[in-house]
């Protein structure tokens, strides 16, 4: 079973995944292995009106545990099914480079040669792809700004994503998509790095939800290990390969005497891992990982709260100190507004003694009551203080996933006034960092009353 997993929402009453897999077994011979089944019953789910529940799909394990055979599956299942979609199927494969596409598609091809004929398959650079009799086509593009362009695709299925720049399905690629019926976008890819800004930018939106009553359109399946993990455990290997074996086992173990450990972590742990030349260290993060660490319960707690740029996402983070002078910290990240206001007001609850910190948007915006603002100058005074506890060792962390990919997303860039922690041009994904940057500085100053808290408030 996959480590996170988008919740199932209440108006799921089906799913073709095992229509999917007899279909598959039956008609092309193909026996799908567990996770593979798992993972086409979760996408392929269905509400009342045997409408697809999920708008799209983000589909992420280990390197050599079967996801060209689910891709495959698949896009030669839908194609076959027009009748349950209501119209002619189109399906657009693309990936970095037209050839891993193609690799993917070439057991398919040979064998709609056999059953429906040569002229039903092209392999040339040009046009490649599948053209069933009915017309129901299976097309594969390179993932470049010309993608789909001219096209009416009901699915878009994007391989390796992490190598896929976000602008290409963003601008080229979901637009071919807006007058089908049941389109549906996946990405399937192994973890890349902090450079990876379409897996980057769409994971975190299911890792948003990823519990929630509502978990929106994202369906999130992902295997791997947790931050915490030790990767040179067998039972850390295991978290990112859902299909085990004597045979995977010692090929793991050759691997892990050969290749460099940022490599190991990202292509057989499937986590993502922040790039070489990054300011966060690997030793910073590590070196402060603390998975039991409590917050204090007898301290004024700093939150602050911060959004994306784009508005499409909101953090907050609580800091305090402990009594060994360290800083230990939390984040939580949410949809909306409403959902930050709920969360402040949940801290409130189970701990009166706060310290509210909120950027300018959010003056007008939040219900929950705050101390002060924070701008471009507290934004300079923080960075240099984040950088300073984490190079000291004076922070403390749980290892949260998403944290941790918020700083590896970010730089600290030269602004008016200073160096600050912000995101790369054009990139989103940065704001529970910002949060808990924001909260760490505040946290690490000497600790504030409560009373002077309160007479602030009143003022």
């Amino acid at each position: 079973m996959p480590r996170l997993e988008t919740s199932r929402p209440a108006v799921v009453l089906g799913s073709f995944g095992e229509q999917a897999a007899t279909w598959l077994r039956d008609v092309y011979g193909m026996d799908l292995r567990g996770w593979q089944r798992y993972a086409l019953e979760r996408a392929l789910e269905y509400d009342q009106d045997k409408q697809l529940v999920w708008s799209t799909v983000i589909i992420t394990v280990g390197r050599q545990s079967g996801k060209s055979w689910l891709s495959r599956a698949v896009c030669l299942w839908r194609m076959h099914h027009p009748d349950l979609f209501g119209e002619p199927q189109t399906i657009l494969h693309v990936a970095n480079r037209r050839s891993t596409a193609m690799e993917v598609m070439r057991p398919a091809g040979i064998w709609a040669t056999e059953i429906y004929g040569k002229s039903a398959v092209k392999w040339g650079n040009e046009k490649a792809g599948i053209e069933l009799p009915s017309g129901d086509r299976w097309l594969l593009h390179a993932a470049n700004d010309s993608a789909g362009v001219g096209y009416s695709v009901s699915m878009v299925f994007v391989d390796e994503a992490w190598k896929v720049k976000r602008e290409v399905v963003d601008d080229a690629l979901a637009p071919t998509m807006a007058e089908r019926m049941n389109p549906q976008l996946w990405l399937v890819s192994t973890a890349g790095d902090s450079l990876s800004d379409l897996m980057q930018a769409y994971r975190q939106r299911a890792l948003d939800r990823l519990e929630s009553d509502d978990p929106g359109s994202v369906l999130l399946l992902e295997w791997s290990a947790p931050a915490e993990a030790d990767p040179d455990l067998v039972e850390t290997w295991k978290w990112g390969s859902p299909e085990w074996s004597d045979k995977r086992e010692a090929f793991l173990k050759h691997q892990w005497t050969n290749i460099e450990e940022s490599a190991w972590r990202r292509e057989y742990l499937n986590q993502w891992v922040i790039r070489a030349d990054h300011w966060l260290k690997d030793s910073w993060w590590n070196g402060t990982l603390d998975p039991d660490v409590q917050l204090p319960t007898d301290r004024v707690w700093s939150v602050a709260v911060e959004s994306d740029f784009d508005g499409m996402g909101h953090a907050v983070a609580i800091a305090c100190q402990n009594d060994n002078d360290e800083v230990v910290i939390r984040v939580t990240t949410h949809r909306t507004i409403k959902e930050a206001d709920e969360q402040l007001a949940k801290i409130r609850a189970e701990h009166p003694q706060i310290y509210v910190q909120v950027t300018p948007g959010y003056v007008d915006r939040l219900r929950e009551r705050f101390d002060s603002l924070v701008g471009q100058r507290e934004a300079v005074a923080a960075t240099q203080t984040l950088q300073d506890l984490f190079d000291r060792k004076k922070i403390r962390h749980d290892g949260s996933q998403i944290l941790q990919e918020h700083f590896a997303n970010s730089n600290i860039s030269r602004r008016q006034g200073g160096w600050v922690l912000t995101a790369p041009m054009g990139r989103s994904g940065v704001y529970a960092a910002r949060a808990a940057m924001f909260a760490v500085s505040q946290a690490a100053k000497a600790p504030m009353p409560v009373a002077m808290i309160r007479s602030r408030r009143r003022a």
